[in-house]
């Protein structure tokens, strides 16, 4: 912010004020500071202060918010425990085995995303993703050995994998000129799921076969937004999200075709996850409730018994995030949740800092 012939920014959490030439748009002189300890946004990587062209300086003080938690909840609703590292998580992903989770982290530094890798029960980090620029939506492979994940070297998100063990190289697994992120692996491994944003069309839903030659080819490809697809276990079906009907909603669809759709959500519904045996389908409401829908599936019809609502969350959302996930049993639900703030956050005000800057 430029006021009273100085240019004022923070540098880390501590409040600076240079002299600016208007005129030249050039600083002039050193900076020097005004104010430490301000309030620090972890979700944003921003500081809370506003200056007038009158003399009037506000800043908060404070230690500021803890970012965003991962959280562990059970079928009744209740936390069960919280990852304790406090971070800017974008999105998140259980392993097949339930012992790791993969997500993308925000270096509030530079404001880019990788990939890091947590071990839960040693309560272990590790980074997955090097690259300068952003890596997001890591996918594991059926059986855990490979992860897929979006990552933006050409100024689009492409597809690239690499061993969950953190050997060898990242591989392209598929570039185009559309940005597109992975949603789900069939169990046998033999299809990929992605969500392509096409210009024209907005979001569609391509399959990569992960054999043979490996040319993508379209599910569902309409006006609409669709996405967010996942194989039923037995690899017969795909549950999707989409806008067709004005309220983006929950179906159901065989694969690889043809045949209708079935409506899962009745009221809006997104994100939508299968428990390992099939029998229940997640998805999330528009008030960021977790849904479990029964189900029942047969050669060519879908089911839906009772519908029972098991966890309410305050997201951290936005932007497209992955923010929950679900243990293969349907028992546990980890979710991505901003953290409370820490301590007290006081307003100061000064009605003549440039008055004040003389007397020093």
């Amino acid at each position: 912010m430029i006021a009273n012939g100085h240019l004022l920014f923070t540098r880390e959490q501590t409040l600076m004020a240079q002299p600016f030439d208007a005129a030249t748009l050039q600083t002039i002189g050193e900076a020097f500071p005004l104010a430490e300890n301000l309030f620090f946004e972890a979700l944003t990587g921003k500081t809370s202060f506003s200056v007038s062209q009158n003399g009037i300086l506000a800043y908060q003080t404070g230690a500021g918010s803890q970012g965003v938690g991962l959280v562990w909840y059970g079928r009744e609703g209740k936390k069960t425990s919280t990852v304790k590292q406090f971070s800017v998580y974008n999105d998140v992903r259980i392993s097949p085995d339930g012992k790791r989770i993969a997500t993308a982290k925000v270096d509030l530094k530079t404001g880019k995303a990788d990939v890091w890798l947590h071990e839960i029960d040693r309560d272990i980090w590790t980074r997955f993703t090097f690259d300068p620029s952003n890596d997001r939506w890591p996918l594991w492979s059926p059986d855990g050995s490979k992860i897929v994940f979006s990552s933006e070297r050409k100024n689009r998100y492409d597809l690239s994998q690499r061993a969950s063990s953190g050997a060898g190289i990242e591989e392209l697994l598929l570039g185009s000129n559309h940005g597109k992120f992975a949603t789900d692996w069939s169990r046998d491994g033999a299809f990929l799921a992605y969500t392509d944003d096409d210009p024209k069309t907005g979001w569609d839903i391509w399959i990569l076969p992960m054999s043979g030659e490996g040319k993508p080819f379209p599910f569902l490809q309409t006006p609409f937004d669709e996405g967010r697809a996942t194989f039923s276990p037995d690899g017969r079906w795909i549950a999707y999200q989409s806008d067709e009907s004005g309220a983006t909603e929950v179906y159901i669809r065989p694969f690889p075709g043809p045949g209708g759709k079935f409506q899962i959500s009745a009221t809006g519904g997104s994100r939508p996850h299968w428990r390992r045996d099939g029998k229940e389908l997640f998805y999330l409401t528009p008030e960021y409730k977790i849904i479990a829908a029964d189900i029942e599936l047969d050669a060519t019809t879908v089911k839906v018994g009772g519908v029972t609502p098991l966890v309410n969350f305050i997201p951290f959302a936005g932007g497209n995030r992955d923010i929950y996930d679900v243990t293969g049993d349907g028992k546990r639900f980890l979710v991505v949740s901003p953290g409370d703030d820490e301590g007290s956050s006081p307003i100061t005000l000064v009605v003549n800092w440039p008055g004040e800057i003389k007397k020093k």
